[in-house]
């Protein structure tokens, strides 16, 4: 097939990938038949099986392509921290891991405050994912080419050892095409039309295939294996053991660290509030205790004033009586009076 007729394709699938989520399976159908029409019945049959993206995946797809810079910076980073990892550079490690977090949260929040991507509302649960994925997209560079690619049809995760989907099964990273081999011709020659065999990610080339397309792919890099008694003598079959324990321990010395950074954080942000939480009760037992104070003198003087209104209350009924009498007895002096001018 003629190398335009592949770029057509790829572009095809890029563009298929950047629209509208609503718009994914019409657009991988009309892609399907643009490459029918071109006569790659292998690539059809690939794009074919391509899953509609979730939505998570979709807004990262997005965002890949909106913020490339800030994902290849992840990316290379991821690679660092490789490098770092393989020379057991531990200081570099947490300071490559602090960097993670930042960058990562960094562009997050971009998504956060915008509170939309391609007009679709971004929830805090794909936010979530969001960052799930670009973790892994550091953690794993299989993982990282497929993020910088924008062709997840699920967010990822990097768990232990290994990248798992937003569903918690094994994620399959793989190409859209088979790379060709060192003589020239397809890996894939001698397997049937549309059901080639997937590989790891390419950085530009990258897509995420359905499980169901073989269940006994990973499609991350394969570590090499260890040659056979055949290949090689047990002293070099031992080195080869050697160094990939070597690995595995170093990754999990690594996972193990960035747990312990992450339980360290969590732990400096709880002390941060418990500080601030006995200021805030020592701050409100001091006016508390001004309130009471207050209070009890307010209490106190409400008490005089009515021991006073009480007094006042006594001596006006005396009062009223006395002068109800002097009312009288004046009354009674002008009876008599008048009585003593009329004789």
């Amino acid at each position: 097939m003629p190398a335009d007729d592949q770029f057509d394709l790829d572009t095809a699938v890029d563009a298929l990938y950047a629209r509208p989520l609503d718009e994914f399976i019409a657009a991988r159908d009309a892609a399907v038949r643009q490459a029918t029409d071109n006569g790659d019945r292998l690539g059809a049959a690939r794009v074919k099986r391509l899953r509609k993206p979730s939505v998570a995946a979709w807004v990262i797809n997005q965002v890949a392509r909106e913020h490339p810079d800030e994902i290849g910076a992840l990316a290379t980073l991821g690679d660092e921290l490789r490098a770092a990892t393989q020379d057991r550079d531990r200081a570099r490690i947490r300071a490559l891991d602090h960097l993670r977090r930042e960058r990562t949260d960094a562009l997050v929040r971009a998504v956060r405050e915008s509170g939309e991507v391609g007009g679709r509302s971004v929830s805090s649960a794909v936010l979530d994912r969001m960052t799930e994925t670009l973790t892994a997209a550091v953690m794993d560079p299989d993982a990282a080419a497929v993020v910088r690619a924008g062709r997840l049809s699920r967010a990822l995760q990097h768990v232990g050892f290994g990248i798992v989907d937003e569903e918690g099964e094994e994620a399959e990273l793989v190409e859209l095409r088979p790379a060709t081999s060192e003589a020239g011709g397809p890996e894939d020659a001698g397997e049937p039309e549309g059901e080639g065999r997937p590989r790891a990610t390419g950085r530009s080339k990258a897509a995420v295939a359905p499980k169901a397309a073989a269940s006994n792919r990973t499609g991350r890099s394969k570590p090499k294996e260890a040659p056979t008694a055949d290949e090689t003598d047990p002293a070099e079959a031992d080195l080869v053991a050697a160094e990939h324990a070597v690995e595995e321990t170093s990754a999990r010395v690594d996972v193990l660290e960035a747990r312990r950074d992450e339980i360290r954080e969590r732990l400096r942000a709880a002390d941060e509030v418990i500080e601030r939480g006995e200021d805030e009760v020592e701050r409100l037992d001091r006016e508390l205790e001004r309130l009471t104070a207050e209070r009890d003198a307010a209490s106190e003087a409400l008490d005089d004033a009515r021991e006073t209104a009480n007094e006042a209350r006594t001596d006006l009924e005396a009062l009223e009586d006395e002068l109800d009498d002097a009312v009288e007895r004046a009354a009674e002096a002008r009876r008599r009076r008048r009585e003593a001018r009329g004789r």
